[in-house]
């Protein structure tokens, strides 16, 4: 179920991606799960964050919240045009900071089979209503080679449901 707005259609998906992955790699050289994202608005980057749970000792500590909580005033002020890239689709957590923080387009790169995002996008009408642009499979490659070197059993969870979560 991935579906993108057109005012977002003209923009460089992986050229952004690849700012969230460059957040990956960090995340996963710290030790911390390898998932980054940005928030970018009207082409620009104005917000990163990496998983950081271990060094912030705290288990809400993920990538996109950290770019959300990062956003500041230009995301409090523009957030109608603001775009959510990261390395994994988000779970529960982060897609509700998401539609909370009123950004309507989220751009990932793997699919998580077990966090079930695009069906609460597709079935819940409150989240429905605020995402407009959901997509996946962005440079999902290069994010599964991040976590191979790093967290190969959280890839193997995520791509197949199957195995020990981290």
């Amino acid at each position: 179920m991935d579906f993108i707005a057109p005012e977002i259609s003209h923009f460089n998906l992986a050229e952004f991606m690849r700012e969230a992955l460059r957040e990956a790699e960090q995340a996963g050289q710290a030790g911390e799960l390898p998932i980054g994202a940005v928030v970018v608005i009207d082409g620009e980057i104005i917000a990163r964050g990496r998983a950081r749970h271990k060094s912030l000792k705290s288990q809400i500590r993920h990538a996109e919240l950290n770019a959300i909580l990062d956003g500041g005033e230009r995301l409090w002020s523009e957030y109608k045009r603001a775009i959510l890239f990261t390395t994994a689709e988000p779970c529960p957590l982060c897609l509700g900071a998401a539609v909370m923080a009123d950004i309507p387009h989220i751009i990932f790169a793997l699919h998580d089979k077990v966090v079930y995002s695009a069906q609460t996008v597709e079935t819940n009408p409150y989240v429905h209503r605020h995402i407009k642009s959901y997509q996946g499979g962005v440079l999902a490659e290069e994010s599964a080679a991040i976590f191979a070197r790093y967290d190969p059993n959280a890839l193997e969870y995520m791509q197949t449901g199957v195995g020990v979560p981290h």
